[in-house]
């Protein structure tokens, strides 16, 4: 009995490309910026309240949203 075998080509991603690299800031704003969409002015609230509390333990300093 013959079995005929075919080579098959496989995709395979590419991860070997560069990734763009965001400061911690820029990551938070990010984040932030979602969280803030989602949850509108009260999300701006409770934003701004956990970086006023991280400015003051001089955890971060970033800006207020």
């Amino acid at each position: 009995m013959d079995i005929a075998v075919e080579a098959t080509k496989i995709k395979t991603q590419d991860y070997t490309k560069e990734k763009q690299l965001y400061s911690l800031e820029e990551a938070f704003d990010r984040i932030d910026n979602k969280f803030i969409d989602f949850y509108g002015e009260y999300g701006r609230k409770i934003v701004n309240a956990r970086r006023s509390e991280w400015k003051q333990d001089d955890v971060v300093n970033l800006k207020m949203l």
